[in-house]
């Protein structure tokens, strides 16, 4: 026993010498004012959270940003007036706007959030994101999900069930976070609100990441009831669906959902009760949500961690002590072949690791202290931290009946809620990926990513389960389509250094891959062809190679045979101006006609990216003979190329 407790104390500290630097970001994304439902300013607000040590805080008031003009009447209740004097006097008459009337009434213009950001914000210190509560329900539901870092304003939209409200609005900032290309996400508040969203209703989501495990709002129903299930039970149900469906895991956030800043207690909303601590480089909306999106972070409501708890395949727990206070450290998870989450291991310590064998499926880690939890949820509460889990990489069972659409190309693929599993699942042969390189390893992303998360390799995200899918399928990515499967890399990085790269990482996958020379290819399960930064003549030239390279219409003509560039592409503006609407202008179609020839003559393929997504643009692409129909919409396109297939 002393042997295994040594090495495990040795191990721990093995990987913090391993681990590099970290900035730690304390957060609360999820608070109200007098923009909704709050009892304060914006202003005063962010004096207690900046104050109080917090790094970034995101407004979150319901169906509304602060950028419109917005009065608020003051009752003449003495409370309301006393919040008033106290924002009067910290910021003073040359400030604070406000107009007294007849009878004593008074009301006060609310300040902007980009009138008063800049008071308060301070670079690498204190971040203010904008924020905001899409407050809506379902036959008497309340169903609220919050927005970090949006835009435009989202208005609500109902649904034809819980689950189908969410969704309804989830998408709603999925399409805002594609069309501006402003980082953003979506994360589901209290589903225990009047136990209104259950784990089955947020099983069904795609696009979601977030919910939060832990609120403050005293009527949010954390730890449920003796028949309702609390939420970190629904966490772990949701979460071994989400694994078995091939789906990123769902991460757990802390938030306070105060709305209450002058009168404290169980039955107020108040700040501080819980928060997120992110692992960013920087302080800025890009790196947290990109941290928070790769689980870099946990959520406390008193417990430091010394560290970032995951460490590939191992949860790493070293706890921040305080004098005269003890921590149980408790590993929850879910073991192969079960259903049910379980405590798999407890440590009466401050340290204690877990490392993922393969009879365990999933695992996260709880730590609880004896210090008693200050204006706490509920009578009783201590201190207490929540890493987010890590889980085996399983690749979800091909289903049955799918019918392969060889024309399907799934643009920026990596952006669906399942990566490469969404498009297989509905029949695409093509799949595309963004890569970045970073150091010697290709990483996926739109954007050149803030920090290297190995989650997101091009190997993780497309090669391995790709290998795994032809080994499941007898030899082939799509059930009996014995045809070509197109895996398109777009370089975002420099041509020589990326092609380099990748033809290292592909050559592990050899076996399943179309082999080529100067003028033939060798035909496998999976063509890979190289888009973007691309090194054509290096291409040309050399003697063997594992992939083809993605022409342009200005490469046409320059004898660049159909082994080398197998593909044209270009931008659908750069074409078409029609938009889909009316009839497409006669000589449109016809320079499209024209380009199409001129590919197919060379032996090519012709793809057009940004196209509308609009089946009525697809049906004319078709016509003149364009070979992909390249989308983010998949089942869209999907019902569209089925429906024209069966004519």
């Amino acid at each position: 026993m002393k042997k295994n407790v040594c090495f495990s104390l040795l191990f721990i500290c093995l990987l913090s010498s391993l681990t590099q630097a970290q900035n730690w970001y304390k957060g609360n994304l999820h608070t109200h004012s007098l923009w909704s439902d709050g009892d304060d300013y914006p202003e005063m607000i962010m004096d207690w959270y900046k104050a109080n040590d917090y790094q970034f805080v995101g407004l979150s008031d319901h169906n509304i940003l602060q950028d419109v003009d917005k009065w608020v009447n003051v009752p003449r209740q003495q409370d309301r007036r006393r919040t008033f004097d106290r924002y009067l006097r910290t910021f003073g008459p040359d400030w604070v706007v406000y107009q007294k009337g007849a009878n004593d009434s008074l009301k006060v213009r609310l300040k902007k959030l980009d009138e008063y950001r800049n008071y308060f914000e301070e670079p690498g210190k204190f971040l203010i994101l904008k924020n905001e509560e899409l407050s809506t329900g379902y036959q008497g539901k309340p169903i609220h999900i919050n927005v970090t870092n949006v835009k435009n304003l989202i208005r609500p939209l109902p649904g034809n069930s819980v689950a189908d409200v969410m969704q309804n609005n989830i998408d709603q900032v999925i399409a805002q976070r594609r069309l501006t290309g402003q980082p953003m996400f979506s994360h589901i508040n209290h589903p225990n609100f009047y136990y209104a969203v259950k784990a089955e209703d947020l099983m069904q989501l795609r696009h979601e990441r977030f919910f939060e495990v832990f609120n403050g709002h005293h009527l949010v129903n954390n730890y449920g009831d003796s028949t309702h299930e609390g939420t970190e039970s629904m966490w772990d149900k949701i979460n071994l669906h989400f694994l078995q469906q091939g789906r990123p895991l769902m991460y757990g956030l802390g938030t306070d959902d105060s709305h209450n800043y002058y009168f404290f207690g169980p039955t107020f909303a108040n700040s501080g009760r819980s928060w997120v601590m992110v692992n960013a480089p920087v302080l800025t909306p890009k790196a947290l949500i990109e941290a928070m999106e790769a689980g870099r972070f946990y959520t406390s409501s008193g417990v430091t961690l010394k560290q970032l708890p995951q460490f590939g395949k191992t949860l790493t727990v070293r706890v921040k002590t305080e004098p005269d206070v003890t921590y149980r450290i408790q590993f929850f998870g879910v073991r192969k072949g079960s259903q049910q989450a379980e405590l798999l291991r407890e440590v009466a310590d401050s340290a204690a690791i877990y490392t993922l064998t393969d009879d365990v499926l999933l695992v996260r880690a709880k730590v609880t202290s004896t210090k008693p939890k200050y204006n706490p949820f509920m009578p009783g509460d201590v201190e207490t931290a929540w890493t987010q889990p890590i889980a085996q990489s399983l690749v979800p069972q091909p289903l049955s009946g799918i019918v392969a659409l060889p024309n399907a190309h799934a643009h920026n693929d990596y952006e669906q809620s399942r990566p490469l599993w969404d498009a297989l699942d509905n029949g695409f042969a093509s799949v595309e990926a963004d890569v970045h390189l970073i150091d010697d390893t290709l990483y996926v992303a739109h954007d050149r990513p803030t920090f290297k998360n190995p989650a997101s390799t091009l190997e993780n995200l497309y090669l391995k389960p790709l290998a795994e899918r032809i080994r499941q399928n007898g030899g082939q990515p799509l059930a009996s389509y014995k045809g070509p499967f197109y895996l398109m890399i777009d370089a975002k990085t420099n041509a020589d250094s990326t092609y380099k790269a990748l033809d290292k990482v592909l050559q592990r996958y050899r076996s399943i891959l179309t082999i080529g020379n100067k003028t033939k290819n060798q035909a496998g399960i999976v063509t890979v062809v190289l888009s973007g930064n691309r090194p054509i003549q290096t291409l040309v030239n050399a003697k063997s190679r594992l992939l083809s390279v993605d022409g342009r219409p200005a490469d046409l003509g320059k004898g660049y045979n159909s082994a080398v560039m197998a593909l044209i592409s270009d931008s659908y503006p750069n074409q078409l101006s029609w938009r889909g609407k009316g009839d497409m202008p006669a000589d449109e179609f016809q320079r499209l006609r024209q380009l199409v020839e001129r590919v197919h003559k060379e032996g090519k393929k012709l793809r057009l990216w940004a196209s509308p997504e609009d089946p009525a643009v697809w049906a004319k692409l078709r016509e003149a003979g364009v070979d992909f129909i390249s989308t983010d919409q998949l089942v869209l396109a999907r019902d569209f190329l089925l429906k024209a297939t069966a004519k």
